[in-house]
């Protein structure tokens, strides 16, 4: 079963992202967004919010369920 964006992410999904993406972000990353905040954490907050991290979450319950943003790519 596939779903396709809008869907919700657990707070542990949001964090995850948001902590993955500030890693690539303070590791010299480009940014997505024209922003002028500098700390990689709030940069990586205002992509997330934006809905502009391309990403893929496998969630395993019953049977495996994909969430993927397709409008990005």
């Amino acid at each position: 079963m596939r779903k396709v964006f809008p869907f919700e992410y657990t707070k542990f999904e949001k964090a995850r992202i948001i902590g993955a993406r500030a890693l690539q972000i303070a590791m010299g990353a480009p940014v997505i967004i024209e922003t002028d905040k500098s700390n990689p954490l709030d940069v990586a907050k205002e992509e997330f919010e934006r809905g502009l991290i391309p990403i893929t979450v496998k969630r395993r319950r019953n049977a495996f369920v994909w969430l993927k943003r397709y409008d990005l790519f």
